[in-house]
């Protein structure tokens, strides 16, 4: 698998010191050139998809190898506030199946307490993608 970046949504976060996706990655994998996120070397990829849930303008995403889906089908994760919602999407953009996982650690803080505020009920969840 292997991360692609849109470099029409990528804005590189201005602003902050490391971009979300230098920020995150585990390989130390990225960096910033024209104000653009760039992939140091993909094929040192991890394929965890931090980097992919964390990026705020959506620009970056998974193709999935052809031995997985002959059409080169991308995974596009996006974390929310209570979940992380994923897109399996063709080529085109069509969005092909949606899904959303429950972030359990914040279930669990809601459960115990230690989630302050009103968003604390963990029964509720935002399914939007």
């Amino acid at each position: 698998m292997s991360v692609r970046i849109d470099y029409r949504l990528c804005n590189g976060c201005p602003g902050r010191a490391e971009g979300c996706c230098e920020e995150i990655c585990p390989g130390d994998l990225f960096y910033r050139q024209n104000d653009k996120a760039v992939l140091r070397e993909p094929a040192d990829c991890w394929d965890c998809c931090s980097c992919v849930k964390a990026c705020p303008r959506a620009a970056l995403s998974i193709e999935l190898p052809f031995q997985i889906s002959e059409s080169l089908h991308r995974l596009i994760a996006r974390h929310r506030k209570n979940h992380t919602a994923w897109k399996l999407m063709e080529r085109t953009g069509k969005v092909l199946s949606s899904y959303s996982i429950v972030n359990r650690i914040r279930q669990a803080a809601a459960k115990t307490g230690q989630l302050k505020g009103k968003d604390n009920d963990s029964t509720k969840t935002d399914i939007s993608v």
